[in-house]
């Protein structure tokens, strides 16, 4: 039923359509997402680098609606485009497509053009979805972007979306929402420079500096989801308040 719903949206005209379908998810969102949303006072007034964990399908959406009244441009995934469900959620916002595990260069001199132009990006580092719920180590392609754009850099952690949104690799298209508490924190913001000392030395600097960044997103998240920073990121930061211990679907 839905996908005849979606495949119906479809044909509309464009402007219609991204209304419709706006609508329609922010009536989803209301209605499963038991979303909180916690640190906006630490995103800055100027255009933005954010950086965050990815879980989910349902990962955008959510941070748009978060981030409102503020306009963000995320960098999605170009499989985002092959399903009609999928291909009209991710027209409701503005995105950059990137093909995942690649140095996809374009997509990356895009975000960095936008960010000159005024705008804030958001960047899924680790580049797809965990199948484990927790983080994966992150692209060093994200080093160039974060060095050569000279704005502010927020971590950005979410907690809930595998839930509301799990994962469904034999049929992205036919994934199903479900009633989910849902997080999202913002953390403090910083600049790359302040990273220096941190990454001084490392063999692979661009990989450092990545590193470096997503122990800022590991942080902000339950231990239980830090995954591959784990180790690195446990002693600086216990569990955060507002967290619920609850394992990420795996």
């Amino acid at each position: 039923m839905l996908r005849i719903l979606f495949f119906l949206m479809s044909k509309l005209p464009e402007g219609a359509r991204q209304q419709v379908v706006r609508a329609l998810m922010n009536g989803v969102w209301d209605t499963l997402a038991n979303e909180q949303v916690l640190g906006r006072e630490n995103i800055p007034d100027q255009p933005c680098l954010f950086l965050c964990n990815h879980l989910s399908n349902a990962d955008g959406f959510t941070l748009d609606r978060a981030f409102r009244p503020r306009k963000v441009v995320f960098l999605a995934g170009v499989k985002l485009k092959s399903t009609v469900m999928t291909r009209l959620a991710s027209e409701t916002m503005e995105t950059i497509a990137i093909k995942p595990n690649s140095p996809d260069i374009e997509a990356m001199r895009r975000a960095l053009d936008t960010l000159k132009a005024g705008k804030s990006v958001l960047i899924f580092p680790e580049g797809a979805r965990s199948r484990t719920g927790t983080l994966t180590q992150a692209k060093k392609g994200l080093s160039l972007i974060a060095k050569r754009a000279g704005v502010p850099v927020v971590p950005v952690a979410l907690q809930g979306t595998e839930k509301l949104m799990p994962i469904n690799d034999s049929d992205m298209g036919g994934e199903r929402l479900f009633k989910a508490d849902v997080f999202v924190r913002f953390g403090p913001p910083f600049r790359v420079e302040a990273l220096e000392a941190e990454v001084a030395g490392a063999e692979d600097p661009r990989q450092a500096l990545v590193d470096a960044m997503m122990r800022r997103v590991a942080e902000l998240l339950p231990p239980e989801y830090r995954g591959f920073y784990a180790e690195t990121s446990a002693a600086a930061a216990p569990a955060p308040d507002w967290e619920r211990p609850s394992a990420p679907a795996s």
